[in-house]
């Protein structure tokens, strides 16, 4: 996935987990996103290989920043 085909709610995503590790319970809080909207998003930043889950607990984080 390259940088402009990022969506408003992916940009979202990616900028907190640029400060580390996340659950998605923490990305709804911080970005005001739905769950809905953050489990899908990572589902497909996962499968892009942007970010890795970590942790069966649903812990993730950034591998490869699509934005630079």
């Amino acid at each position: 996935m390259k940088a402009e085909e990022l969506i408003e709610s992916d940009k979202k995503i990616l900028e907190q987990l640029r400060d580390g590790r996340c659950t998605p319970a923490a990305l709804v809080d911080w970005t005001g996103l739905s769950k809905q909207t953050i489990h899908n998003r990572l589902n497909v930043l996962v499968a892009a290989e942007h970010v890795e889950k970590v942790h069966e607990s649903g812990l993730y984080e950034l591998v490869d920043d699509p934005q630079g």
